[in-house]
């Protein structure tokens, strides 16, 4: 179809992926900022969003501490 029909509030553009001739208001804009008919446009791809890996726990102390005693005469510091 020719697009040098007139028609109100839109325009004639050139699509920035397949260089046709189309009116704007058939156009879409893509992720990056090109103006494309709508068979030429695609979603942005996942893989330009990398995932957050999350730091792993930190472990306080590893080692619980010795029960405590109630007969301290059995210790004698050093």
């Amino acid at each position: 179809m020719k697009n040098d029909y007139f028609e109100l509030g839109t325009c004639n553009t050139i699509c920035d992926v397949t260089g046709f001739k189309v009116k704007r208001s058939e156009c879409m804009v893509r992720w990056d900022g090109f103006v494309c008919i709508p068979e030429a446009w695609h979603p942005r791809q996942p893989q330009d969003f990398p995932a957050v890996i999350n730091p792993p726990p930190v472990i306080s102390d590893a080692r619980p501490l010795p029960p405590e005693t109630t007969n301290n005469a059995s210790y004698t510091p050093i």
